[in-house]
């Protein structure tokens, strides 16, 4: 990949699956931004690293979610009181946007690295795959997974210390 251009190797019009701590980010910094670095969810980002998600969504269509990982995002959004409220609704007017295939846990879990990540992740490699998009996460494990298996995907803590302007 060159390091000057970051999508040099990305199909942006093969769309993008988020996996779901980024998800649990985006929900979140869209309720209140100033919560971001204190919900225990998402401390481990700033406001600087949610503007970046916002701007790599934004390059990307199709955005692909999985029920999988959607139901991993709801239970993490577990704000309190009126931000609860609000989150429900940010999350469910995102679902109007995101394309969610079905990928039953039976197919997920022939995944190749069903036994080492779990079903989720099995998930997203399977949907990855399957629609030949890219997969934006967090996670270093599957990260590599991925990588190993010829799929493509950005590392969003790549992303972060490279400040590439996306």
């Amino acid at each position: 990949m060159n390091s000057d251009d970051p999508w040099s190797g990305f199909d942006s019009r093969a769309g993008l699956l988020i996996d779901t701590n980024l998800l649990v980010l985006f929900v979140v910094g869209g309720v209140n931004r100033d919560r971001i670095e204190s919900f225990k969810r998402t401390r481990q980002y700033s406001k600087t690293d949610y503007q970046l998600l916002l701007r790599v969504l934004d390059g990307f269509e199709p955005l692909y979610t999985l029920a999988h990982v959607m139901a991993e995002v709801s239970n993490l959004t577990d704000l309190t009181g009126r931000e609860r409220l609000q989150a429900r609704q940010l999350l469910k007017e995102t679902l109007t946007i995101l394309r969610e295939p079905e990928m039953p846990s039976v197919r997920a879990a022939q995944s190749a690295p069903y036994e080492s990540l779990g079903l989720v992740d099995a998930a997203i490699a399977a949907l990855a795959r399957e629609y030949k998009c890219t997969v934006l996460t967090d996670d270093l494990d599957l990260y590599l997974a991925l990588s190993r298996e010829g799929i493509m995907a950005l590392n969003f803590a790549h992303l972060r210390e490279r400040n590439w302007g996306v």
